[in-house]
């Protein structure tokens, strides 16, 4: 209690005094990665620091794995998750902010040869092709019911990184996730331009920062949220995808 109390100090002496919030979080490339010298970085971490330092506050970042962070989090043993779905339950232990970082773009991704711009929607299609997907991720209601029903079959992979390689070695024709982390992992490949995005998007989820109701004032939250609206505002996100994507 006592922290708690010292924390909720801080926070209300206003912005100018130096504090930092600890993040819980894991591996999530190109959103949460670690550089050659161990510091966390990524689209994500970036719209973190930069809204923080407007504010006067240092992110400590504290890389695990899902079930970890989200545990220290929600049993207010840290300050802030990322990154984070904003439901029901959650907000019992959890403050969001109005605004999410970005949308996980979930779409059906073919290699640039792929003759076709766009997906009809209908998953019986699919069924003539090889699709792959990393093993137990959704992608949309609609793609998983149609998955779960036998529509079509998928060949499952431990990664979005083996999941790119097979495609562009011709072992897959088409995958299902997040586009971002596809086209990371095809720059890093050396082949930045060989992937197809087939429109629209399978599904949209926004994902945001989440912080523990007991370490961090809700006043605070609102702050942040101010500054990340902003900082998104001025086309921080493309900026930022132009830095790690390409």
């Amino acid at each position: 209690m006592k922290y708690l109390v010292l924390f909720l100090i801080i926070i209300s002496c206003g912005t100018s005094q130096a504090k930092t919030i600890e993040i819980q979080s894991f591996i999530f490339p190109p959103y949460i990665m670690l550089n050659a010298q161990g510091r966390a970085e990524g689209i994500i971490i970036d719209l973190i620091d930069q809204s923080f330092a407007k504010l006067g506050v240092d992110a400590d970042y504290q890389l695990s794995n899902w079930a970890r962070a989200y545990a220290k989090v929600k049993t207010h043993q840290s300050q802030g998750l990322i990154p984070t779905m904003r439901t029901t339950d959650r907000e019992q232990f959890f403050y969001y902010p109005d605004t999410a970082f970005l949308f996980l773009d979930q779409h059906l991704i073919a290699t640039s040869s792929w003759s076709e711009n766009s997906f009809s929607g209908d998953f019986s299609e699919l069924d003539a092709y090889r699709i792959g997907k990393v093993r137990n991720v959704r992608i949309s209601p609609s793609f998983d019911a149609a998955l779960a029903d036998k529509v079509f079959d998928v060949d499952k992979h431990n990664s979005v990184e083996g999941l790119v390689k097979s495609l562009l070695l011709g072992r897959l024709d088409m995958i299902a996730t997040d586009s971002r982390q596809a086209l990371l992992v095809a720059t890093q490949e050396g082949k930045p331009h060989s992937l197809k995005l087939l429109k629209p998007a399978l599904g949209q989820v926004p994902v945001y920062l989440a912080f523990s109701k007991e370490q961090v004032d809700e006043k605070f939250v609102e702050q942040f949220d101010q500054q990340l609206k902003q900082l998104l505002e001025q086309g921080a996100l493309a900026q930022l995808e132009a830095k790690y994507l390409q």
